[in-house]
C-alpha cells in the first residue's frame, strides 16, 4: 500500500519524537512555520524555534512515543491526527493539525484530548485578528446571519473532522443553515483556551449542539482555523468529550429507549381501545 504526503510525514514526525531528533524535527518544518499550543498556549514562529521547543520539552519528559493512532484525517495537503502518545511520565491521547508545504510542516497546532491541561486564556484584545475573527463567526452564528458566515469563508475553503469533509465556502455554510434549521444553531458555552498566530487560530471550549429536534448536550470541542486575508481557508474540530464512539453509543441508547416508549404508548392504547368479549 503506497502512503500519502500526510501518512509518510507523520510517520516521520513520530519517529523522530521516539528518537528525539531534534535536527530531523527542524527539517519536518518550514523555515516560516507556525506553531500553536494549545497546552502551553505559546505560538513559536520559525523551524528553529519549533525544534528549540521541542528540544526543552525533551529535557523535561524526555522521549514521545506513539503508540497508536484514533483517527487520521488525511487530506492530501494537510492532515488531522488524534493519537495516543507516551513519555517516561505519562500517556496521553492528543490532537495534532498539520498544513503542509513541499512536504515540510508550514503550520502545526497541537493539544490534549486527555489528560486535560489547557492553557489559560488571553486577555481579550480588540486588535486580535483571530479574536476578531472569532468574535465575527459567533456573532453570525447566535443571530443565524447566513450573509457575514458566508463572508467569513473564502471560496475553496475546506472543512474537515471525523464526520467528513466539505469542500467550497458555499457548501460549508449552506450545510450549516441546513442544520439550523433541523437542530437549531450550536451556542457557545465557554471557552477554555484560545491561542493564536499569524492567520491561525486553535481554540477548546464547551458548546452546546443540537443532534435531534429535542435532544441537546453539551460537548467539549477542539476547533482550528486556518486564514488568508481574514477569511477561513481550512477549520477542522473534533470532540474532547464525549469523545465521538461515547456520542454514537449514547445517542443510539437515547433512540432506544425512545423507540421501547413509543412502542409502550403504542401497546397501551391498542389495549385500550381493543374489543372486549363476553364469556
Amino acid at each position: 500500500m503506497q502512503l500519502t504526503s500526510g501518512q509518510v510525514f507523520h510517520h516521520r514526525w513520530c519517529a523522530a519524537l521516539a528518537a528525539q531528533d531534534t535536527a530531523a524535527l527542524r527539517e519536518l518544518y518550514h523555515p516560516d512555520a507556525v506553531q500553536l499550543s494549545v497546552g502551553t498556549g505559546r505560538t513559536l514562529l520559525g523551524a528553529e524555534a519549533i525544534a528549540a521547543g521541542f528540544a526543552e520539552f525533551f529535557g523535561i519528559a524526555g522521549a514521545v512515543n506513539t503508540t497508536g493512532v484514533e483517527n487520521f484525517i488525511d487530506l492530501g495537503t494537510s492532515f488531522v491526527a488524534e493519537s495516543t502518545q507516551s513519555t517516561g511520565f505519562a500517556q496521553a491521547t492528543s490532537y495534532d493539525v498539520f498544513a503542509l508545504d513541499g512536504g515540510r510542516a508550514r503550520f502545526h497546532a497541537g493539544g490534549s484530548i486527555f489528560p486535560r491541561s489547557p492553557a489559560a486564556l488571553p486577555a481579550q484584545d480588540p486588535a486580535a485578528p483571530g479574536q476578531a475573527f472569532f468574535r465575527r463567526l459567533w456573532d453570525a452564528i447566535s443571530m443565524q446571519d447566513a450573509a457575514t458566515l458566508t463572508s467569513l469563508y473564502a471560496p475553496d475553503a475546506v472543512h474537515a473532522s471525523v464526520a467528513g469533509t466539505m469542500r467550497g465556502g458555499q457548501v460549508i455554510t449552506d450545510s450549516l443553515r441546513q442544520r439550523w434549521r433541523q437542530v437549531g444553531p450550536p451556542q457557545l458555552r465557554s471557552l477554555s483556551c484560545f491561542v493564536e498566530g499569524p492567520d491561525a487560530l486553535a481554540v477548546e471550549g464547551i458548546a452546546n449542539l443540537g443532534f435531534g429536534p429535542d435532544v441537546r448536550l453539551d460537548v467539549e470541542f477542539y476547533e482550528v482555523w486556518l486564514l488568508r486575508q481574514g477569511r477561513a481557508v481550512f477549520v477542522t474540530n473534533g470532540l474532547i468529550s464525549p469523545r465521538p464512539a461515547e456520542l454514537r453509543q449514547g445517542l443510539q441508547q437515547y433512540a432506544d429507549n425512545q423507540i421501547r416508549n413509543i412502542q409502550t404508548v403504542a401497546q397501551g392504547l391498542a389495549n385500550l381501545h381493543a374489543p372486549r368479549y363476553w364469556y
